[in-house]
């Protein structure tokens, strides 16, 4: 049989009726899962862990790293991970990790549920068989196991709060797709890992971020801040007209702020040769973010400065695929 860690970070998933504490503790929590789910038994040599037990929402980089460091340190002594995870920021940690353990070489399954495992209705017990069928199957893959898809984590994004395909991948087919049976995408783990080899001990998300809205003021990025990220509208365009966003822009380019623009629409990216708005904004030093996902753009941004790395080290960032992300050239084609 598979060996397979299973690592509770928190989440819907594992909310105990009893709201005992206690009940997770990695003996008990796995005695409650193959109770409530037993046929995870049949199915892998499992062993659990509770790195953290966090509401996902107050997830802070340290825990996200100290993840990665617990699955680099486990990775020749098991065959697999599952991560279960709450699912408001499952996607960010999704898009760090598919970074980080890019070259990992084995299956790194993130999932979680909309309902906890003890309710009646609930969706955790299929997401938790078909996170641990896919963590057997040796794929080097890091994404996201939801519903009826396994999604690549570089790619995800939250769809809905109460649906239970709660997750997509909008500019990348899935890994795989889950019915009766699971049908792999004939290129799942098949990708260039690009990740530069200086990244992962520090996560500096001291990011400036923007989603901005017709009529909005702008203002310089606070003391403090090292970057900005702005989800501008369409293929990247912003209103050039107003002094004040060309002054926010400005001091930018003064203070040496790396500037990433990324579209709030899902499915596309941006393109900011496309239209006059666009290619303004570039000659003011932004920096096309592409088919980013805003989880992905905030990871990569936060890994670059968390290395150290300025304008330069960000824009050749964002020219690459590390780690299988969507680029405009074609999802799979350059993969």
């Amino acid at each position: 049989m598979r060996t397979i860690l299973l690592l509770h970070t928190g989440g819907t998933l594992g909310m105990m009726p009893s709201g005992d504490p206690a009940a997770l503790a990695p003996g008990r929590f796995l005695d409650h899962l193959l109770e409530q789910v037993p046929e995870l038994g049949q199915m892998a040599k499992l062993s659990v862990e509770v790195p953290f037990n966090q509401d996902s929402s107050c997830l802070e980089p340290e825990h996200i790293l100290a993840l990665a460091t617990r699955v680099r340190a486990e990775a020749q002594a098991v065959d697999g991970f599952v991560i279960i995870h709450g699912t408001d920021t499952m996607a960010f940690t999704a898009s760090c990790l598919g970074f980080l353990l890019a070259d990992l070489g084995k299956p790194v399954v993130l999932t979680g549920s909309q309902r906890p495992l003890a309710f009646v209705r609930s969706d955790a017990r299929s997401n938790l068989v078909n996170a641990v069928d896919l963590a057997c199957r040796g794929i080097p893959e890091v994404g996201i196991c939801f519903g009826t898809h396994w999604i690549r984590g570089v790619a995800a994004d939250k769809l809905s709060v109460h649906q239970f395909e709660a997750f997509q991948s909008p500019n990348l087919p899935p890994l795989a797709e889950i019915g009766a049976e699971v049908r792999l995408h004939p290129e799942v783990g098949q990708f260039v890992r690009q990740v530069p080899p200086d990244l992962g001990d520090r996560l500096d998300l001291a990011i400036h971020t923007l989603t901005p809205h017709p009529g909005m003021a702008w203002y310089p990025a606070p003391h403090g801040a090292r970057a900005i990220l702005i989800q501008a509208f369409g293929a990247g365009n912003l209103p050039m007209g107003r002094e004040d966003l060309r002054a926010t822009l400005e001091d930018a380019r003064e203070r040496r702020l790396p500037v990433v623009v990324i579209s709030q629409c899902p499915y596309g990216g941006v393109d900011l040769s496309a239209y006059e708005m666009g290619r303004r904004i570039e000659e003011m030093g932004a920096i096309s973010g592409g088919l980013h996902t805003r989880w992905a753009a905030l990871a990569k941004l936060g890994l670059v400065l968390g290395a150290g790395g300025g304008i330069n080290e960000v824009r050749e960032a964002f020219g690459v695929r590390w780690a299988g992300e969507p680029m405009p050239e074609g999802a799979w084609a350059q993969a």
